[in-house]
């Protein structure tokens, strides 16, 4: 009597954890609307990049400083890089959280855009969480990681792909007016 009782309540136990987790899955995505895009997204320097994962300024670098030096300006470059890859994976969890919102809504023009936007987000997405997992290994491991090979992870050029999502998000949004759409392409 008292086993069926015990059974009973890890089953119930079982179904109201999976409630909560069902719950907490459905309320940490927020919907997002464009008052909530603009002022949670972060600005991203894709000149600054760039310039970061040039490999003649890295070579640059390396000629002009001791080996020790070097080191010490590689980290500081991979810890600024960091940062904006951060930022990057940020924006487009927030670019998709405003598509999967735009997704569900009746009008087919802005449902193609916003899906086009949350394409481009997820690979952004993919890319930045690759490349943060790669510079955590390389910054302990490796003692001089060369950064022009951060560009590239699973086959999606980062800042290529990072152009094309603000591209992506100014034809999602070109219904705003062109002072708001000015706010958005700046902040991203």
């Amino acid at each position: 009597m008292i086993s069926v009782f015990v059974t009973w309540l890890i089953i119930a136990c079982g179904a109201l954890a999976c409630v909560y987790m069902l719950w907490g899955a459905w309320s940490r995505f927020p919907r997002r609307d464009f008052d909530d895009v603009v002022h949670f997204l972060y600005p991203v320097d894709l000149s600054l990049a760039e310039a970061l994962l040039d490999p003649a300024a890295e070579f640059d670098i390396s000629w002009k400083l001791a080996p020790q030096e070097f080191r010490e300006a590689q980290r500081k470059r991979m810890s600024l890089y960091v940062e904006l890859v951060r930022r990057m994976a940020h924006n487009s969890k927030v670019l998709v959280e405003f598509s999967n919102a735009e997704i569900i809504r009746e009008d087919l023009l802005r449902s193609d855009r916003a899906r086009t936007l949350q394409q481009t987000a997820i690979e952004v997405r993919i890319y930045a969480l690759l490349t943060l997992l790669k510079l955590r290994v390389w910054m302990w491991v490796s003692k001089t990681p060369t950064m022009p090979h951060l560009r590239k992870a699973a086959h999606v050029d980062g800042l290529k792909t990072y152009d094309a999502l603000k591209t992506a998000a100014e034809a999602a949004f070109l219904h705003l007016p062109p002072t708001d759409l000015e706010t958005l392409t700046r902040n991203l």
